[in-house]
């Protein structure tokens, strides 16, 4: 699956990344669960040896076991792993990028010049399987959690890393001055 992402000129990506899968034990757990219930429901309706008016409403009952499994896979499973499956944490030179959704998408960005703080958050469930959340401080109070950031210690040396490659002008007011000539004399009518 590639990533359609409009890049500035100059900007390029460092890493693009998934959340940790651990995300999808229980909607997958759940889905095992459904589909040996409803395979062992509709095998059984299928023998021949079924009581009385059983085995006349059999057909019926097969199809509505399938019914119901589909409706719990729907409802229960599939939301969970499309969710997972569209979501990405992207990290350019610039800015941090959260996509997530499948029909009704959305992006946070957040430009890594108004980055104050970073700090990550493991779990010993985390710990366990290298994944994390990290948390961006942003400044006036207010911070951004990604939640479950595959290997969050090595993500965010990565965003740091790419924070201390920021051009001093973009950490001061945003504005890269590289390659605009020279800016002692930009603005100036004395010539």
């Amino acid at each position: 699956m590639s990533i359609r992402l409009k890049l500035a000129p100059g900007e390029r990506i460092i890493v693009a990344s998934r959340p940790h899968a651990r995300q999808l034990a229980w909607p997958v757990a759940l889905a095992v669960l459904v589909c040996a219930s409803a395979g062992f429901g509709y095998g059984y309706l299928d023998r021949d040896s079924l009581p009385g008016q059983v085995g006349d409403f059999s057909g019926y009952l097969q199809a509505s076991i399938v019914a119901v499994a589909a409706v719990l896979l729907l409802r229960f499973s599939v939301p969970p792993v499309l969710r997972w499956a569209f979501s990405r944490y992207i990290v350019t030179n610039r800015r941090i990028i959260h996509r997530q959704g499948v029909l009704r998408r959305r992006e946070r960005e957040l430009a890594l010049a108004s980055i104050f703080q970073l700090e990550a958050w493991q779990t010993v469930p985390d710990r366990m399987q290298r994944s994390g959340t990290l948390a961006v401080d942003v400044g006036y109070g207010q911070s951004v959690h990604y939640e479950h950031v595959p290997e969050v210690h090595k993500f965010k040396a990565i965003v740091l890393a790419a924070i201390n490659q920021l051009p001093l002008t973009a950490m001061f007011d945003g504005v890269d001055m590289e390659g605009h000539g020279d800016y002692d004399n930009e603005g100036r009518d004395d010539e």
